[in-house]
């Protein structure tokens, strides 16, 4: 009996040690930081911090941490060093000129428009973090109104109030999505069912770049976002069961991956077309996923 009770114990402290659990906090307010993107490197493990800045994470395989969140400078840690707390610095930002000035009718236009009927396919995120972004290349026209009013998504979940987060960024060197322009996370929250969610961006002040801009759906990996679904095996009467995090995206089928990045294993990569041996709509097949956003510009 003892020593049963001793594996018991021994096996039950293996696993707490292969579960990391702490909270992060800012550097200079002391405050936590929550939605924080969390990888293990070189590793396909990760996950999010919640509210109020706690995580939980798998540490079997790895020797590093790495953790990046809007407004503050992206930490790598050494897993073996970290205790109860992580503490992230703010990024120190150049903020530019703002000029103010009257406007006697207000004007907008919208990119990006689609219908809903185009939409017939919604992504979720399965066990990490994972961004999605699309490109909006700057044109002419948009100099009348050059300010980020609204964003449309296209968005199905399976239950209620789920969250999201969406971040802008600027274009990068190789045309992927490089610095954040607005430093601050944009949280959604969505019914449950089918719906177009539409985020106010008109008190934020944010132009459209002259060389284009990124806009990205997160899927924050959060206890609240959880939903447990099940798929068939292949040639098996078994099914699997899995965990996803919700809520799903609409995707639009396109021709090219000109536009279409993808955040996964701690880097930008372009999306991948959709092929013949996965389950999906045959308008999307060897088609590459575009995200459904309408954007609303103003002067």
């Amino acid at each position: 009996m003892k020593k049963i009770l001793a594996i018991i114990i021994l096996f039950i402290t293996n696993f707490s040690f292969c579960q990391l659990r702490a909270v992060i906090i800012d550097s200079e307010t002391k405050s936590v930081i929550p939605y924080v993107n969390i990888w293990i490197e070189n590793e396909n493990i990760g996950t999010t911090s919640n509210e109020k800045g706690e995580f939980s994470i798998d540490i079997t395989s790895g020797k590093f941490l790495i953790l990046s969140s809007l407004g503050y400078e992206k930490k790598r840690i050494e897993i073996s060093s970290i205790s109860e707390k992580i503490v992230l610095s703010p990024k120190i930002t150049e903020l530019n000129e703002v000029i103010i000035s009257s406007t006697k009718k207000q004007k907008e236009i919208v990119i990006g428009k689609f219908n809903d009927l185009d939409v017939g396919y919604y992504y979720a995120s399965f066990d990490k973090p994972e961004i999605k972004a699309r490109y909006f290349p700057f044109d002419s026209s948009y100099s009348k109104t050059p300010y980020l009013n609204k964003l449309k998504f296209r968005i199905y979940s399976n239950i209620k109030n789920a969250k999201f987060n969406v971040r802008i960024y600027s274009i990068g060197e190789n045309g992927e999505p490089k610095n954040p322009i607005y430093n601050k996370n944009i949280i959604g929250i969505v019914k449950k069912g089918t719906e177009n969610i539409e985020l106010d961006l008109s008190e934020l002040d944010i132009m459209f770049p002259k060389n284009g801009v990124f806009i990205s759906f997160e899927w924050l990996i959060i206890p609240e976002n959880v939903f447990k679904t099940s798929f068939p095996i292949k040639d098996s009467k078994k099914r699997i069961e899995k965990i996803m995090y919700e809520p799903k995206v609409g995707l639009l089928p396109s021709e090219t991956d000109e536009n279409s990045w993808t955040y996964k294993n701690g880097k930008w990569e372009k999306v991948k077309a959709f092929d013949t041996k996965t389950n999906h709509p045959k308008e999307y097949i060897n088609k590459f996923g575009l995200l459904a956003i309408e954007m609303t510009l103003t002067n």
